[in-house]
C-alpha cells in the first residue's frame, strides 16, 4: 500500500496554501529553447515570492549572490554541518508551500511522491510529529535573483537526496547533478508499511542484466564499483575508457529495455524541462551508450552504470537495501556548459 500523495504532503510539511502561482508571460531572448519557459517563469515568481517573504535570519541563511561557492557545494549526508539553506521546519506554511511550488514545477508528480517518501523513510526512526523530525532536515537554497533574464539557480537537499536547478538567462534549464538514495528502500512495519521506493531503478536493472547472454555479461561486467559520490567536478577521465557493453551489441529487446531504464532517471522531471535539455543535449545518445555492472548476487544488482559522451547515470545497492543513485552532466552539472556558452556569446 503507497501513501496518497496528498495524503503525504499534508503530513510531511508540505500543505496547500495560496502561495500556488499563476504562470508568468515574460518573453525570454532565445525563442529557438520554447520547451519549458512557462516553468522557468513561474519558477522565478515563485522564489521572488520566497525571498520577498523571509525575514532576515531566513534570508540570511537561504538567498545568495549566484557566485557564491557554495552553489557547487552540494551533498547527501544526513545533518552535514554548515548545508546551506533554510530547512523546512523553519518555514512558516505559506513558505512551505512555495517550496512545494517550485519542487512540482521541476519534478513529475511521481518523482515528487518519491522525495516525500525519501523524507518519511528518514524520519521514522523518531517522532514524526516532533517539529525537528529529520524528515524537516531538508533545506532550500537560492542562489542569483530569480528572473526570466538572469541567471539564477536554487537547490534542495537534505539526507539522501540532492536536487540542483540552474536557469542560465532564465530559461535555460539545468537539473544536474541529481541524487536520490534511501535506507532502507522499503517500510516493512507500522502505519506506512508498504511505501517503497527505487523499485523501477532496482526491478529493471535486475531484468536487463537477467535479459543478457553469458558473452554480454562478460562484456559488461566490471570489477570494481564506484557508487555516485560528490565531486565538485565530475572528472571525465575517470571514467574513460567506457566500460561494459556499447549500445549496438544489444539486441532488439534489450535496447529498449536499456532506454526505458535511462527514461526512469531523467524522467523525473518534468516533460517540458526535459525535451529543452535534450534538444541542446540529446539524453538518449544510443551511438555512444555503455552499460556496466557489478554484481556478485542473483537478487539485485549491486552496482550499474550507463554512461554517453555526455551523461551518466549510475545506480549503487551494496547491500540491497540501501541505494545512492544519480544522473550526473560531465560538462553541464550546475550548467557549467551553458554558463561558459552564455559567456563568450555576450562577453
Amino acid at each position: 500500500m503507497k501513501i496518497k500523495a496528498t495524503t503525504s504532503i499534508n503530513r510531511l510539511g508540505f500543505l496547500p496554501s495560496s502561495f500556488m502561482l499563476a504562470v508568468l508571460t515574460v518573453g525570454v531572448p532565445f525563442t529557438a529553447l520554447a520547451h519549458g519557459e512557462q516553468s522557468a517563469a513561474a519558477m522565478a515568481e515563485t522564489a521572488n515570492q520566497l525571498i520577498a517573504s523571509y525575514d532576515a535570519d531566513q534570508r540570511q541563511k537561504a538567498a545568495f549572490p549566484f557566485a557564491d561557492k557554495s552553489r557547487e557545494a552540494w551533498h547527501f549526508f544526513p545533518n552535514r554541518a554548515n548545508r546551506t539553506g533554510a530547512a523546512l521546519n523553519e518555514l512558516t506554511e505559506s513558505q512551505r508551500a512555495g517550496v512545494k511550488k517550485l519542487l512540482t514545477l521541476l519534478l513529475t508528480s511521481d518523482a515528487f511522491q518519491e522525495q516525500v517518501n525519501i523524507r518519511l523513510i528518514h524520519g521514522l526512526k523518531k517522532d514524526l510529529a516532533a517539529p525537528d523530525n529529520p524528515r524537516h532536515l531538508y533545506y532550500l537554497a537560492i542562489f542569483g535573483k530569480p528572473s526570466t533574464q538572469s541567471t539564477w539557480g536554487w537547490r534542495y537537499e537534505g539526507h539522501h537526496l540532492s536536487l540542483n536547478c540552474t536557469l542560465v538567462n532564465g530559461s535555460h534549464f539545468a537539473v544536474t547533478p541529481s541524487f536520490w538514495g534511501a535506507a532502507p528502500v522499503m517500510i516493512n512495519h507500522g502505519p506506512h508499511k508498504g511505501v517503497e521506493v527505487f523499485k523501477k531503478e532496482r526491478d529493471m536493472g535486475l531484468a536487463f542484466v537477467r535479459s543478457l547472454t553469458p558473452k554480454q555479461k562478460k562484456q559488461a561486467a566490471i570489477d570494481k564499483r564506484k557508487g555516485p559520490g560528490t565531486p565538485t567536478k565530475l572528472n571525465r577521465k575517470g571514467y574513460l575508457p567506457q566500460a561494459g557493453i556499447r549500445f549496438a551489441e544489444l539486441n532488439k529487446s534489450q535496447q529498449t529495455q536499456l532506454l526505458s531504464l535511462v527514461r526512469v532517471y531523467a524522467g523525473k522531471f518534468r516533460p517540458d524541462v526535459l525535451k529543452q535539455i535534450d534538444g541542446r543535449k540529446k539524453i538518449q545518445d544510443t551511438s555512444s551508450m555503455t552499460f556496466a555492472y557489478a554484481s556478485n548476487s542473483d537478487k539485485y544488482i549491486r552496482h550499474y552504470r550507463i554512461q554517453t559522451k555526455d551523461y551518466l547515470i549510475e545506480f549503487d545497492n551494496g547491500g540491497g537495501n540501501h541505494v545512492h543513485s544519480a544522473w550526473r552532466d560531465f560538462d553541464g552539472d550546475f550548467g557549467r556548459d551553458l554558463i561558459s556558452e552564455h559567456l563568450k556569446k555576450e562577453h
